[in-house]
């Protein structure tokens, strides 16, 4: 594998989770056997990766190749077109990654008319890396993971409702990446009024993402921790009650579809989506399989009889939920699952 591709899909992927509803991007000057310039891209709306490393350049970029790990943008956005900033640059080579099948298709047509080589280059770290901005893309609505700790038996808590910390620390410091890696984290009003949640990164990142509430008819207290938090949380509630927080809170009046409220997230920027909830939550989006990851950490505790599960109701037909395993990882004395929706289903 070529070693400066490799290097730009490690910068792309050191700022997964962070470009909104950007794609993360890497990309890596070489001339005459040496890096030049390197850049990643680290914010819709901030510098492509391209422009950020030719920025970067300690000589002139003329005559040497770029390695890209996103096919190069050729069309006038919040920023100008990369293609033209490679033109421009005297670029003589342009390597990249993946395809991106969201664009017009041109920009190799463009390159190549200024002279410039354009090649496509293989990586096989780009499939998943792009794969939340292909869906999200594609569908129109947040990338939605789900996401939810279990005991031996499968329950979420005891029946009384008590669960304690199911998963361990190391677990707990997992999910604290997730959170990081997603633009909005949904609960639903239960798990707010029994849990009382900061919905927090606990990481040095600087990054948290919007806290997002189905509160239902529930009322919610002044003193939630979700009203510290230092982004201006999301509520959709059919209790008009909870208007008197519209100062600190954006307050959604109403019943709304799942859909509808998916929709709602994905215009207001909120491209990723991690779901926290508890049954309920859960049971919804896994029944109209609105998602596209679901991650399950295993913890070696039994709660006994409960009502607090995956989902509570009746399955007719036990193949309609068709999942992939994607990954399974041990985290001290528990297990981390990650599934997948099948390819079929990515094109519902």
């Amino acid at each position: 594998m070529n070693q400066y591709m490799n290097t730009a899909v490690e910068l792309a992927e050191m700022v997964s989770g962070q470009t909104g509803e950007n794609p993360p991007v890497g990309a890596v000057i070489v001339k005459e056997g040496r890096i030049i310039g390197m850049g990643a891209h680290l914010k819709a709306g901030g510098s492509h990766a391209e422009v950020k490393a030719l920025n970067d350049c300690d000589e002139s970029p003329e005559g040497a190749d770029i390695f890209i790990s996103l096919e190069p943008c050729n069309h006038h956005g919040r920023t100008p077109p990369c293609v033209d900033a490679l033109i421009k640059a005297g670029i003589k080579n342009v390597y990249y990654a993946f395809k991106d099948t969201t664009l017009d298709g041109r920009s190799g047509e463009k390159l190549n008319r200024s002279g410039i080589g354009y090649h496509y280059m293989p990586h096989p770290g780009t499939a998943d890396l792009y794969r939340p901005f292909l869906i999200t893309k594609n569908k129109k609505r947040p990338f939605v993971t789900l996401k939810c700790a279990v005991s031996l038996d499968g329950k979420l808590a005891a029946d009384d409702g008590y669960s304690g910390f199911v998963s361990n620390d190391l677990s707990r410091q997992d999910v604290h990446q997730i959170r990081h890696r997603h633009d909005g984290i949904l609960i639903g009003g239960g798990t707010l009024l029994n849990d009382d949640p900061a919905l927090t990164v606990r990481q040095d990142s600087g990054r948290q993402p919007v806290p997002v509430v189905l509160a239902g008819n529930r009322e919610l207290c002044a003193d939630m921790a979700l009203f510290n938090h230092p982004v201006r949380p999301v509520i959709f509630t059919t209790n008009e009650k909870n208007l008197q927080f519209s100062s600190t809170c954006q307050i959604h009046t109403g019943s709304f579809s799942n859909e509808e409220i998916l929709e709602h997230l994905f215009e207001a920027g909120v491209s990723s989506l991690l779901i926290e909830g508890g049954t309920r939550i859960l049971t919804q989006f896994l029944k109209k399989e609105l998602f596209d990851d679901l991650i399950i950490y295993i913890a070696p505790k039994i709660f006994g009889y409960s009502s607090y599960q995956i989902y509570n109701e009746k399955i007719h037909d036990m193949d309609s939920l068709k999942l992939m395993l994607h990954d399974v990882e041990k985290l001290d004395s528990d297990i981390k699952l990650t599934y997948r929706r099948t390819a079929l289903c990515l094109q519902d």
